[in-house]
């Protein structure tokens, strides 16, 4: 381990940069943060840039005075072909759909496209360490982050991706000696061609984004391209309790490792991994009548924390916690001073709000906010949570769960289980909900609302002491709000305004 912080701190272990753009003509699609700073990235780099945006003018004033003082020629308002005429490069934000006509024309003419994140990583100067997954995925880059800060191994540890900040916006900053824990989405995976992090890190896959990815197995594919280009000196972190991991481990020629919260199996006795894994991992196991998280190394299991200790709730998040610990192991950070880092994490960091966020407790009845809860596996995950506690007190049927928003494909059949156990009554939110009502029909009681308020309010009216209230949509929001945040926000001041 002490010669693999050495290779990182030296650099061997790095993505190549991509030389010299000079007077190479390049096209950004999208105005918004990551197109933003991938043109200021590449203009600096002596590119000559284009920016073309579907929204006007007057709608981006905030974003493009960002770029005042460059020579950037703009194309708003929707893609016109002058946009991409002459072009050398296309570069897209995540956003931005591929099989727009303009980028279907811009394949025909032979233009190269990639995304921001490719783009990005090929110019980085520091290791990545790169964090997939359809749940989960911010909160395990903040504690790895967190973890990496508390080791004093390297001079600084940035943090970047999914989370809100571009990857781009950070190259300038780096060295060899810093390290960057990026959050990666299907949507950036998609457009990458050799993207290859130092140690990549699979959470979980389900379904997810189909109104852009079409199906399961498209999705799989893109999510799959974080290990692609990964070789043997590279590593790939995989929770081996979930089904799709085993497929990202046959595609990989990087080195497997693993976690799991499953105290009836040890990672070594899983018949799947065996003589495919190096020795390391993270895993539950039951000492002296409490739950440990202990990280595997090279045949040893070292104490890190009990359960009960770590400052983040839910039961997914103890999946989220080993993920960490795996990344820890192998920089080969020492147990304790992963401890350290855990039991100091705080969820200051504003990507961690709107996730399961506790919100109040007014007449002994708690609200919960999980309007991150976008797709059905965070829902299950936030009901999951509530089950642990349920086991705890001796409590069902207690929570009075809002769902609804825009339907991004899902299937709603894996919630039937845990809503009938614990689910008294569901509300559901906005216009969008047939196949949420046609699912859960004989579940529990349902009621339908065009207003958080309105939600708010009746959840009050129906739930007794000892009931939670739990915002988890497993919906995006954009049938009514312009993000989760916003929808988040509306819960919170609906609640507050009860109190």
């Amino acid at each position: 381990m002490e010669h693999l912080q050495s290779n990182i701190i030296e650099g061997k272990l790095l993505n190549p940069g991509m030389g010299t753009y000079n007077n190479k003509k390049i096209t950004v699609f999208g105005a918004n943060r990551s197109g933003i700073a991938i043109a200021i990235l590449l203009h600096g780099n002596g590119a000559k840039i284009s920016i073309t945006d579907s929204r006007k003018k007057d709608e981006l004033s905030d974003e493009l005075r960002q770029l005042n003082e460059l020579e950037i020629d703009f194309f708003l308002g929707g893609h016109s072909e002058d946009c991409i005429k002459d072009s050398d490069l296309i570069v897209v934000s995540p956003g931005v759909p591929l099989d727009i006509p303009i980028l279907e024309k811009a394949k025909q003419d032979g233009i190269k496209i990639l995304g921001e994140l490719e783009v990005a990583a090929r110019h980085c100067p520091a290791p990545i360490i790169a964090i997939t997954g359809t749940k989960g995925k911010s909160t395990t880059t903040l504690l790895t982050a967190a973890i990496l800060e508390k080791c004093n191994i390297f001079n600084s540890v940035v943090v970047a991706g999914n989370i809100g900040v571009p990857l781009s916006s950070k190259i300038t900053e780096l060295t060899p000696k810093d390290i960057c824990v990026v959050e990666v989405s299907s949507f950036q995976l998609e457009t990458t061609k050799l993207f290859c992090p130092l140690v990549s890190v699979v959470l979980n896959l389900s379904r997810d984004h189909l109104d852009r990815h079409g199906t399961m197995e498209a999705y799989f594919t893109a999510k799959s391209k974080i290990c692609k280009n990964q070789t043997e000196s590279e590593w790939i972190v995989l929770n081996i309790t979930d089904e799709y991991e085993r497929r990202f481990a046959e595609n990989t020629y990087a080195q497997k490792t693993y976690f799991s919260d499953d105290i009836n199996s040890h990672t070594s006795s899983n018949n799947w991994i065996k003589d495919k894994a190096s020795r390391i991992g993270a895993e539950l196991r039951i000492k002296n009548e409490k739950i440990g998280l202990y990280s595997l190394n090279h045949g040893r299991a070292n104490y890190v924390c009990d359960t009960e200790e770590l400052p983040l709730a839910g039961a997914h998040n103890i999946r989220n916690v080993l993920a960490a610990i795996v990344v820890g192991t192998i920089l080969g950070i020492q147990p304790s001073i992963m401890r350290k880092a855990l039991l100091d994490f705080t969820r200051t960091h504003p990507a961690l709000e709107h996730a399961f966020e506790k919100v109040a407790t007014i007449n002994g009845v708690d609200y919960i906010n999980d309007s991150k809860a976008t797709n059905v596996i965070a829902t299950n995950a936030a009901l999951e949570s509530i089950d642990r506690i349920s086991m705890d007190q001796q409590y069902s049927k207690r929570v009075i769960l809002i769902m609804g928003g825009y339907d991004k494909g899902n299937d709603y059949s894996s919630l039937v289980e845990p809503i009938q156990r614990h689910v008294k009554s569901l509300i559901l939110l906005g216009e969008h909900t047939h196949n949420i009502q046609t699912t859960f029909n004989d579940c529990c009681n349902i009621d339908h609302v065009s207003k958080m308020d309105q939600a708010v309010e009746l959840a009050e009216d129906i739930s007794d002491h000892g009931d939670i209230v739990l915002l988890s949509p497993a919906n995006a929001s954009f049938d009514m709000y312009s993000d989760y945040k916003a929808r988040g926000e509306a819960f919170k001041k609906a609640v507050l305004d009860l109190s």
